[in-house]
């Protein structure tokens, strides 16, 4: 479609939409564009990142319709090229348009005046001869060359890319990455982008294809070898066996003449390099290696500490605390208090209702009586299970991430973090820690810090590779207390007891007014069913207290998409005073509920506020997220807003860390493989007094009589026994 610049509507500046703001413009055509109705449109708004804006310069745009349901008929730009009319006016116009930072009309016109119709050949072939122009010294002239350059090199990048299916604004930020060699890389060795991790395999493979590079090429075979490794690490996987390693290589490449031979010498080269790493048989990329490794030499370390300062007689001490805080400690939570006083290093595992914080409780008040001066830091993975943690504990508690002054992204890197200021460390929701994070979270302990670690066993699995605390369970050289017995007794009782029948794969639920299942094989019935049970449980316990858990993100009428429309338009309907911001396809409404994605210095990942203020202003937008404690956080750029989610209704595994009053459960026969017992055990123990489960009978049971056969590739368990021989 070509067409011209006329105006932008949102953001408000050129400077805001050129730094790659979501940004919605009106374009005149040049040539004759029709509606679905064969209307002439006189003009047309386009949607995207990166919108070319220079006025007075004709662009070729590449994209889609789109028709929006509030804003109508709009044109996505996916990709676009400059239309330089011929001869001294398109030239000048061209330079002038604001594309190239620096020069303005007098200055182009100087610039033609110099090379005349040769002068776009000129700064393509030569823009150090910019110098030639009369009254630019070598400093401008350098200035000028490299601006001219960088927006050479993004047209071509932004030309070269849009046939992979990746726009403007992601094309523009890989060649700042990639620097002034961006081009070259990508059109000579688009796998070694893929390698830094800036480029998709698929993306990296479609355009060696495009240049002519052998589907044979051993850096192809290279980089595909990594990616299985990569897409094993997608599913949980540190590893994978060697001879599976090769055969799923070799169906990833899927290129004839290229066999197992051929995919295993390239492997063994890789081997010989230090780019993949072998243990007992198993293949690993070098940072997963070094993690798994890391993990377990720590482990060593802590378990080999010859003594502990001396506490006293613990079971005194227990007596004493049972007698203040009013309850007694069954025998083995005794035990888990005596285990964690008396070692460096150890484990405490058990779900709802077994006394976990009782423990906690416990074990705190005789080590800090001990050691009144010690330095203690208590850490979960996310925020939610962070405040948790503060709650139950009575002293400060925040993410991992933030414990360590870790940033987002960081721990792809396996650089060695600063050390922590502690002298005992309480690490909460341990299911959830993946293995690069407990390398960080190992690596950070001073020599004679305590470590004790609390989770569920039974719980789902981190959502990065590993298994962590199975493992850690499963070396046996842990000092370790199993909490099997259900203790509580108050209002969502019989969630815990449930739980535990679950835990055993007893699917002969009991039910009472906390614990109840509605039946519904039709999924739009079921939707609906969720949509009213969720309204009378807001009633009941207010929209802070109350989460719709589903395992899917989107596919159906019941996934967490669907239901966040269908549960915000009841919980939070648009009205005349409530503002609201579109972002493609999302819109963000004043009061919704929302969870952020990603850490970031004043958030964390997990954390759920509410919208509390909208608004643009002349640089684009602000969004404010209240996420309380006197926490409002800003949200001003598309990147920062991307981090947030509606959260009236959650996958399962975006909950974990959570703890709800009332807990709405979607499981159907369409949930197919995901319907195991941890994804069902850790969705109703996200409950604290009610849980209501909807859905099919038949799928339920399914979930609980199946155990994640698939176990995770790690030989975390077999580095501890080993190293600990």
């Amino acid at each position: 479609m070509k067409c011209k610049f006329f105006r932008l509507i949102y953001p408000k500046t050129i400077e805001a939409a050129q730094s790659g703001s979501y940004t919605v413009a009106l374009y005149t055509p040049c040539e004759t564009v029709l509606d679905a109705q064969g209307n002439k449109l006189s003009s047309i708004t386009v949607v995207g990142y990166y919108l070319p804006t220079m006025e007075r310069v004709k662009v070729d745009m590449t994209g889609r319709w789109k028709k929006d349901a509030k804003y109508g008929l709009q044109f996505v730009m996916e990709a676009y090229e400059e239309i330089i009319d011929p001869g001294k006016n398109g030239v000048i116009a061209y330079l002038s348009s604001g594309l190239i930072p620096g020069i303005g009309k007098t200055l182009a016109e100087r610039i033609y005046n110099t090379f005349g119709d040769e002068t776009l050949k000129v700064l393509d072939n030569d823009p150090g001869r910019i110098l030639e122009v009369p009254g630019i010294s070598g400093k401008r002239s350098e200035q000028l060359r490299n601006a001219y350059l960088e927006t050479r090199s993004a047209r071509r990048i932004i030309t070269m890319l849009a046939p992979l299916d990746i726009n403007a604004g992601q094309a523009v930020r890989l060649q700042k990455e990639l620097g002034p060699r961006a081009e070259e890389l990508l059109k000579e060795r688009p796998y070694e982008v893929y390698e830094r991790g800036l480029l998709s395999f698929d993306a990296a493979d479609r355009l060696a294809e495009r240049q002519g590079i052998p589907r044979t090429a051993p850096e192809r075979v290279a980089a595909g070898l990594l990616y299985t490794l990569e897409l094993a690490e997608q599913k949980g996987h540190l590893c994978l066996h060697k001879e599976r390693f090769i055969q799923q290589a070799v169906e990833l490449l899927r290129t004839s003449g290229l066999g197992r031979i051929t995919v295993a010498n390239v492997a063994f080269e890789m081997l010989k390099a230090n780019r993949l790493v072998l243990y007992q048989a198993y293949v690993y990329r070098p940072v997963t290696a070094k993690a798994e490794e890391g993990v377990a030499q720590c482990v060593r370390e802590m378990l080999q500490r010859s003594s502990l300062p001396y506490i006293g007689d613990l079971d005194d001490e227990i007596d004493l605390q049972q007698e203040e805080l009013g309850f007694i400690l069954a025998e083995e939570q005794r035990q888990a208090v005596k285990t964690a006083l008396a070692s460096p290093l150890c484990l405490i595992s058990g779900g709802p209702g077994t006394g976990k914080t009782s423990i906690q409780r416990v074990f705190l008040n005789i080590y800090c009586k001990a050691f009144p001066n010690a330095k203690i830091v208590c850490c979960a993975p996310t925020g939610r299970a962070a405040r948790r943690l503060e709650q139950s504990t009575g002293l400060p508690a925040s993410t991992v991430h933030k414990a360590l002054n870790l940033t987002a992204g960081e721990t792809n890197t396996l650089s060695l973090p600063e050390p922590l200021d502690a002298d005992l460390v309480i690490v909460d929701e341990v299911s959830m820690l993946d293995m690069a994070m407990t390398w960080y979270l190992f690596n950070a302990l001073p020599p004679m810090c305590r470590l004790v670690l609390v989770g569920d066993a039974d719980q789902l699995p981190s959502v990065g590779p590993g298994a962590v605390l199975s493992e850690l369970i499963r070396c046996g050289r842990i000092p370790m207390t199993m909490l099997d017995k259900v203790f509580r007794q108050s209002e969502g009782s019989m969630i815990a007891e449930n739980a535990q029948r679950i835990r055993h794969g007893n699917a002969d639920l009991q039910f009472d007014e906390d614990f109840q299942f509605g039946s519904s094989s039709d999924i739009q019935q079921s939707a609906e069913w969720l949509e009213r049970l969720y309204m009378q449980e807001v009633g009941r316990y207010g929209v802070d207290n109350v989460a719709l858990l589903t395992p899917f993100r989107a596919k159906t009428e019941t996934g967490v998409r669907s239901m966040n429309e269908r549960l915000r338009a009841l919980a939070n309907p648009p009205g005349p005073d409530k503002p609201e911001l579109v972002m493609g396809q999302r819109v963000f409404r004043l009061g919704d509920k929302v969870m952020q994605t990603k850490n970031r210095e004043e958030v964390s990942n997990g954390d759920i506020g509410y919208i509390r203020k909208i608004e643009r202003n002349e640089d684009g937008f602000l969004v404010e997220v209240d996420f309380h404690d006197d926490r409002i956080v800003a949200y001003e750029d598309n990147e920062t807003l991307s981090h947030l989610d509606l959260a009236y209704a959650t996958t399962i595994h975006k909950s974990q860390g959570g703890q709800y009053d009332s807990v709405l459960l979607s499981v159907q026969n369409l949930h197919g493989r995901m319907l195991k017992r941890p994804l069902v055990y850790t969705g109703l123990t996200r409950a604290k007094c009610r849980a209501l489960i909807v859905g099919e009978w038949p799928a339920v049971v399914r979930a609980i009589n199946t155990t994640d056969t698939e176990r995770r590739n790690t030989l975390l368990a077999a580095r501890i026994t080993q190293m600990a021989v």
